[in-house]
């Protein structure tokens, strides 16, 4: 008999979801307030929603996550004119003990997974975007009492080199710069 743990034969319980009408506020504000880094996200087209009856598994290594939606769902909700393409999903026993600035850097992290408007899916997790974030926030994480205010009246000043590049914004001769050495 293999080693480990037995599963449960109780059923999982079912999650329950609320909108976080807070966190759809601080999506406008970051795609105005960063164009040039936000410019393939469309605020209306996120909703963020937070699990309201279950609290965050001890296993679970993710402090937000996002979803695009698929193409049988996106049907379905055009049909009922409902424009969301992502949902980022959230724990609100997380969300509820969140400063304000982590709760900014969480979202901006999450909206950099979103593509270009010609592209389907999600952006993996990839060098850039952790070296946008982690430039700023350091490695000690989000939760960090001494993050930035994204949303201060200041912009926070990202390096040029780290930041994505809009593919719209090339011409057919130009090519992204590659980061300094």
């Amino acid at each position: 008999m293999p080693r480990g743990r037995k599963k449960s034969s109780e059923p999982k319980e079912e999650k329950m979801y609320s909108v976080v009408e807070e966190a759809e506020v601080i999506i406008g504000k970051l795609t105005d307030k960063y164009p040039d880094i936000l410019w393939a996200v469309n605020p209306h087209s996120v909703i963020t929603l937070g699990v309201e009856n279950i609290e965050k598994p001890k296993n679970c290594s993710y402090l937000a996550k996002i979803h695009a939606i698929t193409p049988l769902y996106k049907a379905l909700l055009k049909k009922y004119d409902i424009k969301n393409q992502y949902i980022i999903e959230l724990y609100w026993s997380d969300w509820n003990n969140w400063n304000l600035h982590t709760k900014q850097w969480i979202l901006f992290h999450e909206l950099l997974h979103i593509p270009g408007p010609d592209k389907n899916g999600l952006i993996k997790h990839n060098i850039q975007d952790f070296s946008l974030t982690i430039d700023i926030v350091g490695v000690d994480g989000y939760e960090n009492n001494k993050i930035p205010d994204l949303l201060g009246d200041e912009p926070v000043k990202f390096r040029k080199e780290l930041i994505p590049v809009n593919e719209e914004q090339l011409g057919e001769n130009d090519a992204p710069t590659p980061p300094e050495q």
